[in-house]
């Protein structure tokens, strides 16, 4: 592992384990009967919050702005301040992706964080903590990724799979978001094999893990915060994350909507999911967006 930000990177596991630990006890509250998700519906059909959420938040942010005060932070369940456009680092939270999946609890949601450096507009530190398994698996720029399957457990490097035709590659997909276009793009690509899963992080983990070899959004609505740590995590086990022209995401822009198709995959296949995915949009839409 490198020693580039050791100390960020000691930071952010710890938050992340904590605020894991938050969301399980609330999890595991309401399953006994002792206590309720406390549900909202957010404004502009952005889906729910539960006090999972909240509870994670509040843990993650603490940690961050006592380590880092000069930092700006961005959180998908605190009001953006702007001050991300202007420091020279923020973090970027998702205090508990796939709030669905939660709700449901079939154990695939994960708490997500990461560092971006303003200079770049590209994440350097990251983790995911899947609250439900233990597993906790970090990044950071030039470092590799990293996971351990338990607390406690030793760390162990992660690297994509080389499967790059239609016959080997297995795509997963959202159990929360169908898509038709989702299936015009399996038919460009040639494919059916296909794994449901809630999460983006998680999602892209088992792309890490090699558990899975592509994720398309043809959504136009994640944030900075769905794909930021994600990201790191798998392009430094190999991978590629892009938009559907091929073009990096850029973590500085005021707008924290992520607008295009955005391919994440283990690079072999990366260019023929670009073909397939820009073909799909095409026949539903009439141009790539």
């Amino acid at each position: 592992m490198s020693d580039a930000y050791t100390h960020e990177l000691d930071v952010v596991r710890r938050a992340a384990r904590d605020a894991a630990k938050a969301v399980m006890e609330v999890h595991d509250a309401v399953g006994r009967g002792d206590s309720e998700l406390g549900v909202v519906q957010k404004a502009d059909d952005r889906g729910p919050v539960t006090e999972a959420d909240r509870r994670a938040n509040r843990v993650v942010v603490a940690a961050l702005r006592e380590a880092f005060p000069e930092d700006a932070i961005l959180s998908e369940e605190s009001a953006d301040d702007m001050g991300r456009l202007t420091a020279d680092r923020y973090w970027c939270i998702d205090p508990l992706d796939g709030t669905k999946e939660f709700i449901r609890r079939n154990g695939e949601f994960a708490v997500m964080v990461a560092l971006v450096e303003r200079a770049s507009g590209r994440p350097v530190v990251g983790a995911v903590a899947e609250p439900a398994t233990g597993r906790l698996t970090w990044a950071t720029l030039g470092g590799g990724t990293w996971t351990e399957d338990a607390p406690g457990a030793d760390p162990r490097r992660l690297r994509v799979t080389d499967h790059g035709t239609p016959d080997t590659i297995q795509i997963i997909v959202s159990r929360s978001h169908p898509d038709d276009e989702l299936k015009s793009f399996m038919a460009h690509l040639g494919t059916e094999r296909v794994t449901p899963c809630g999460s983006v992080g998680v999602k892209i983990g088992r792309i890490a893990q090699e558990k899975a070899d592509l994720y398309v959004n043809f959504g136009g609505r994640t944030c900075f915060w769905d794909t930021c740590a994600p990201e790191l995590l798998l392009s430094e086990a190999g991978g590629r994350f892009t938009n559907i022209d091929g073009e990096l995401l850029d973590y500085r822009l005021e707008d924290t909507t992520n607008h295009a198709v955005l391919i994440a995959s283990n690079g072999a296949c990366h260019e023929l999911a670009l073909e397939a995915a820009r073909a799909a949009v095409k026949a539903h839409r009439g141009q790539a967006q």
